[in-house]
């Protein structure tokens, strides 16, 4: 094919390939955080396509009476065609030197526009392989299997073999897990949450214990007495459920603060939302990566979109129904930047210096909370739980918060609000009223 940049020919929005930006750094739609450093691939990359345009350009420098050197890429953007090859678009800035006749030096900046197109397809056959002695030879020769299929396969037969360093049904579901659950309002919610508790107690025998910090709500005053009623029949079948009355107005913070009074200094807390779907799996990896003057883990939960994007609705009471089947870049995504659901020990919360209770309203103190814990000596396990499910709710951001709070939950409101994929079809669907 011709060299142009236009050789892929997309028939849908789905296939059109996108730009990203290079710069002094690497900007990108397809990451939660768009920004971030070039890999050493790339940089090495664009090394090779650098050398050979100079190489190109000072190729005549002799006849010409000039040389032209190559200083750095001011600019530029970069796609890859599956089909084809890469595209890159670059902004370069050259010295150009003339030694012959009019002497001089100047800075001048070029675009250049690179292509690096695929070779074709090679085919090779290989007579007498002999396979290596770490798999087994085929039962028949017609039918081999590709080594790296059968190195695989012999990885994992290996890894079978270990011993479990964790032995889930004796040491880790000893350790009692508090929950330590802030609410106010919210009382639907909250059946549904006391449903998943019971289950994990009576199902899954998992020791666990329920800290609720109840608050007020001036919107639905009738939901502290119905929770109250609820928690109090819950008492009467288990003794690992405490309520902690509030008359202020609901502060995180505080409601967490005052839930870890109630625990002692060896005790494991795990500080969750009413709208978090979690099982005996992501409890014991918050046993295994939490470790007492050691660790502190904080999961990056998935969290859902707005079902109504995608024409469903999420059932109120039915804390099954959220499992790996939604997790998909259409249902979720990874909440990269929350910070709330964290599990650790009180002495080492107590060590940290705790929360900000001077924050008020809606976020924030999560985020305060985390650069306390970098800058400690605690290493800090980070990593995706798929079995801690952050069910969607709307959130109403409160017109007199700070302005870092207030640019906080405007970002959580659309970053919830659906996929890049289904707002565009939303958006396509509905172009004439956005006009």
């Amino acid at each position: 094919l011709p060299q142009s940049l236009t050789r892929h020919k997309p028939a849908t929005l789905d296939e059109v390939l996108d730009w990203e930006l290079i710069s002094k750094a690497l900007y990108s739609y397809k990451d939660l955080n768009p920004r971030r450093r070039i890999g050493s691939s790339l940089k090495e990359g664009l090394n090779d396509v650098v050398r050979d345009i100079m190489e190109l350009i000072n190729s005549y420098s002799k006849q010409r009476g000039r040389v032209i050197d190559f200083k750095e890429i001011l600019y530029g953007y970069w796609r890859l065609d599956p089909v084809h090859g890469v595209d890159l678009i670059l902004d370069l800035l050259l010295v150009y030197r003339k030694y012959r006749g009019h002497k001089m030096t100047v800075q001048v900046r070029r675009h250049a526009y690179v292509q690096q197109t695929f070779t074709g397809i090679a085919i090779r056959e290989v007579k007498n392989f002999d396979f290596p002695n770490i798999s087994q030879r085929p039962a028949s020769t017609t039918e081999a299997v590709p080594v790296h299929q059968k190195i695989v396969k012999q990885i994992i037969s290996t890894f079978e073999q270990i011993p479990p360093i964790f032995h889930t049904e004796n040491a880790t579901r000893r350790e009692v897990v508090s929950f330590i659950l802030p609410l106010s309002g919210r009382f639907e919610v909250f059946k549904r949450f006391a449903r998943m508790f019971e289950s994990l107690v009576e199902s899954e025998g998992e020791s666990v214990k329920l800290v609720l910090v109840l608050y007020k709500n001036e919107k639905s005053p009738e939901d502290f007495d119905k929770t109250s009623a609820l928690v109090r029949r819950l008492k009467a079948q288990y003794s690992n459920i405490v309520m902690v009355g509030a008359n202020d107005t609901f502060t995180r913070a505080k409601a967490l603060e005052n839930g870890l009074k109630l625990l002692d200094n060896d005790d494991l807390a795990l500080f969750i939302d009413v709208d978090m779907i979690i099982d005996s799996r992501s409890l014991l990896r918050i046993r295994q990566n939490t470790v007492k003057d050691k660790s502190i883990y904080f999961p990056i939960v998935y969290s859902l979109y707005n079902p109504k994007l995608l024409n469903i609705t999420y059932p109120l009471d039915d804390y099954s129904y959220f499992d790996s089947h939604l997790l998909d870049e259409d249902h979720g995504f990874w909440r990269q930047f929350g910070f709330g659901i964290v599990s650790l020990y009180k002495s080492d919360y107590v060590s940290l210096g705790g929360l900000n209770l001077l924050i008020s309203g809606w976020g924030f103190e999560d985020v305060t909370f985390y650069d306390n814990a970098i800058k400690s000596k605690l290493k800090i396990v980070r990593s995706v739980d798929p079995s801690l499910m952050h069910v969607y709710h709307s959130i109403d951001c409160d017109i007199n918060l700070d302005v870092a709070q207030k640019n906080m939950c405007l970002g959580t409101q659309a970053n919830m609000l659906g996929s890049l994929r289904q707002l565009q079809k939303f958006y396509k669907q509905y172009e004439h009223l956005f006009r």
